[in-house]
């Protein structure tokens, strides 16, 4: 049998004290009202490993060089776009697409990503589940479409004062490309884990660009850097429309200035493929960078934290740190990890802690069910929260290259069992 894996989970608030051990292989922990673990089974020989093996390589200079961005992201002086370089569609100008700009609805989350989470109800209709983070108690169902969408939050202004919407425009082409790669990760007829793992470095990179954008593109992102460098008073002379997409800049300087370093940075890591029998949730902050969301050196915290992706209700990426890999060489290549029990949960704790206004969920993976908050979640400055910050570090064992979970169970659940008297 495999170890047990352990989280160590957030302290009392205003103690200091030893963490909590909590074994993971019980499949659910005393008195949470049980929910079951899915059948682990052998995976046919030819059907784990794919021909690119398990090693790990440096990323390919010629997919995450600075200069692979899009032709509208070749960079002038301090970051913005100059007029000739702002994207133009068919024979829309600059100035004339602003205007509709008004009206646009920007996803601070990608549909793409959250339809991952839904329900299909009918052609283009995906619904989930959401509760505000100011209303927990207040579940209510709500469409991908709607949901994480501002007005204008990626529009922006050229050197010479004209609107562009090329931050958008680049998400689009990141999640062209990834929306494959989940596919492939996530669409497997017979198994949970996909067999075209470890994945091969071209749709590694694809993810590992967008994953950046994630992290990156965030409402808490764009708050966390006005609260550290508030923003300068407007410039009377501009029109109302455009000094309002102007106050984006920095927050888009931001996101171009470190795309390329952050995805080179995601690329170099071990990866993680995971199953979960805890039903997971995701939020308006996708990634999830460990005990660390809100550093100034948002690189640096990556470089040095857990990393984890929740794709949809039961399967997540997770990227180890490098206390980690150390002390476990098996971690140190792309592996996969079954997270069972109490471990599931706190893995939920992690992606609730670090949302800014909301959650979502799939309407038949319901983690109240088994959950509920406890404690503080990440504090937020720009909020006046001083409290401490809750802290975690997981340890899980390498789930054996030769099993797998067949894919029934990332849609049912198998039955509860009563909790050990």
């Amino acid at each position: 049998m495999s170890p047990p894996g352990r989280i160590y989970g957030r302290p009392n608030p205003g103690q200091v004290g030893r963490p909590t051990t909590v074994q993971s292989t019980a499949g659910f922990p005393p008195g949470s009202g049980g929910f079951g673990s899915a059948r682990v089974v052998p995976t046919p020989r030819n059907g784990r490993r794919s021909q690119h093996g398990a090693v790990l390589v440096h990323p390919p200079t010629e997919q995450l060089r600075g200069n692979w961005l899009p032709k509208p992201f070749a960079l002038a002086g301090n970051g913005l776009l100059t007029d000739a370089q702002a994207p133009v569609r068919g024979k829309a100008a600059p100035w004339a697409r602003h205007r509709r700009g008004r009206g646009t609805r920007d996803h601070t989350v990608p549909q793409m990503y959250l339809r991952h989470f839904a329900q299909h109800r009918a052609r283009r209709q995906y619904e989930l589940r959401a509760r505000r983070i100011d209303k927990l108690d207040l579940p209510f169902p709500v469409m991908t479409a709607s949901i994480g969408a501002e007005g204008g939050f990626y529009w922006g202004t050229t050197l010479d004062g004209k609107a562009h919407h090329a931050c958008e425009e680049l998400f689009t082409l990141l999640e062209g490309q990834a929306e494959t790669v989940l596919k492939t990760l996530l669409d497997d007829r017979d198994w949970a884990l996909t067999p075209h793992w470890p994945l091969a470095p071209a749709p590694r990179s694809a993810l590992a660009w967008w994953m950046a954008a994630q992290v990156l593109r965030t409402t808490r992102q764009r708050k966390r850097l006005a609260h550290l460098h508030p923003p300068a008073e407007a410039d009377d002379a501009l029109p109302e429309e455009i000094a309002r997409f102007a106050a984006n800049n920095p927050h888009l300087n931001y996101i171009v200035s470190n795309i390329a370093a952050m995805a080179a940075a995601l690329y170099g890591r071990p990866w993680g493929l995971g199953f979960s029998d805890m039903c997971l949730l995701t939020s308006d902050v996708p990634v999830a960078i460990w005990n660390r969301p809100d550093e100034e050196d948002q690189l640096l915290a990556l470089a040095h934290s857990d990393v984890m992706l929740p794709l949809d209700p039961h399967r997540l990426l997770f990227l180890p740190n490098p206390r980690q890999r150390m002390h476990d060489p098996s971690k140190r290549t792309d592996h996969l990890l079954h997270v069972s029990g109490a471990l599931g949960m706190a893995l939920v704790d992690v992606a609730f802690d670090v949302a800014d206004e909301f959650v979502v969920y799939h309407p038949q993976h319901d983690p109240w069910e088994h959950w509920s908050p406890s404690g503080p979640r990440q504090p937020k400055p720009w909020a006046g929260e001083t409290h401490s910050a809750p802290e975690y570090l997981m340890e899980y064992p390498v789930f054996q290259a030769h099993l797998n979970i067949e894919s029934r169970w990332t849609k049912e659940h198998p039955p509860r069992r009563k909790a050990a008297s």
